[in-house]
């Protein structure tokens, strides 16, 4: 058959070819010729990884590095919150990618620039991925279109050749027990309320809705929902920034020990239990019912090499001896605010003590990038303290940049490799 051009059928390859590495193979050859490419790889769950102008061996041993799992994070978050494929470049820009350990490695020592990363899920479990490198022009609309048309059809052709049981990716969610006349309630209404807890001033609230768990803040002046992680694959956030935040892990030099200060649904942790096998992880909350909450209902207690704290998250860190951490996470809006001290450059001085040597820290805030406002004052208190200091704004897919619209705004730094 043939396979050049748009339009081949993997399920139909799948049939005529005598085993994995074959496949894989000629659906790479395929995509040199349809969507074009200098380098590229297919690797699958427990399988011999498949390469075109890449060093196989070197990249199998690269693949299961933390560093490099770190680095990706963020578009292989941007694929999957798509239709399964997103480029690197497009996600974080050429200048941030450059950066990054893989790039150094692999693309760079070829003039590569631009690379394509595509997922292979069946039914919703994940059995493998391929990416697609170059060194000149990026990828086009057209080109990231095609692979997707190409990914479910190749996820079902590959996984008829076998794939190896996946290891712990994030665990279950705890199952609502509701029934009867309640399920019809739920139905009603479009969401299912799991528990409702209030202390006079304010209520949290814990609802499934539209294929996600929510924790959620209400007051007289409405509600902000604090976290939100997918019911079926609950390592994956409803919010983007989430994955952004990953990142400083990606700019720490070692991943041995983190810490992340703000618990919502933990979803955020959760996430680093699964990019980043094996680190110890450090959680502290101020608040012991949002701790019992994510216990109850997102399976907190599940996560591996987890010790959680109920402290205020500053006063931890000021604290903490010297060098604990290769990075430090911060998601600490209090209600509808970042609370007072997670602004100041004390703070941020505490953060730069507890670090280790070249370790990672990421805040997420929310504000606006032009005017003054809080965002601003983060920004002029990290640089006061850090030298490298970068600001990575969230942005919906297709969304026009509005200076003066109010977003999540990832703020990033990294320690001084000097002890």
């Amino acid at each position: 058959m043939s396979v050049s051009g748009y339009d081949f059928d993997p399920v139909a390859l799948a049939q005529e070819v005598p085993d994995a590495g074959t496949f894989e193979r000629v659906v790479l050859e395929a995509l040199r010729s349809s969507v074009g490419f200098d380098a590229a790889f297919f690797a699958t769950k427990g399988a011999p990884t498949t390469t075109i102008n890449v060093d196989a061996a070197r990249l199998d041993a690269a693949i299961l590095r933390i560093d490099y799992q770190s680095e990706i994070a963020p578009t292989k978050a941007t694929a999957i919150a798509a239709r399964g494929v997103a480029v690197d470049t497009r996600v974080l820009g050429e200048l941030a990618v450059r950066e990054f350990a893989y790039h150094r490695d692999f693309a760079a020592p070829i003039g590569g620039r631009h690379s394509m990363l595509a997922f292979l899920a069946v039914r919703g479990s994940p059995i493998g991925g391929l990416m697609l490198g170059r060194c000149g022009g990026a990828f086009s609309d057209n080109h990231i279109a095609a692979v997707e048309r190409l990914l479910p059809r190749l996820a079902i052709a590959r996984a008829s050749f076998g794939v190896r049981a996946q290891t712990w990716s994030g665990g279950q969610l705890p199952k609502s027990a509701s029934r009867g006349i309640a399920r019809v309630a739920d139905l009603i209404r479009g969401e299912r309320v799991l528990e409702r807890v209030s202390d006079g001033e304010r209520t949290i609230v814990v609802r499934d809705r539209g294929g996600h768990r929510e924790m959620v803040f209400e007051d007289t002046s409405g509600e902000i929902v604090w976290s939100r992680a997918s019911i079926l694959q609950p390592d994956r956030s409803g919010w983007f920034y989430i994955d952004l935040l990953l990142l400083a892990a990606t700019r720490a030099q070692r991943r041995r020990r983190v810490l992340c200060v703000g618990s919502g649904g933990g979803v955020g942790v959760r996430q680093l239990a699964s990019v980043c096998p094996g680190v110890a992880l450090d959680l502290v909350e101020s608040d012991p019912l949002v701790i019992d909450l994510a216990r109850r209902w997102f399976g907190l207690g599940d996560i591996p090499n987890l010790s959680i704290t109920i402290d205020d998250g500053a006063a931890f860190i000021r604290q903490a001896p010297a060098a604990t951490w290769d990075a430090i996470v911060v998601d600490a809006f209090d209600g509808r605010e970042l609370a007072a001290p997670f602004a100041s450059r004390a703070f941020f001085a505490d953060v730069r003590r507890a670090l280790r040597p070249g370790g990672g820290f990421a805040i997420n805030v929310i504000g606006v990038l032009g005017g003054a406002g809080i965002l601003q004052e983060v920004e002029r208190a990290m640089r006061a303290e850090f030298d490298d200091v970068r600001l990575v704004p969230v942005l919906d897919p297709g969304e026009a940049y509005a200076p003066m619209a109010q977003r999540n705004v990832v703020v990033l730094a990294r320690s001084s490799m000097r002890a």
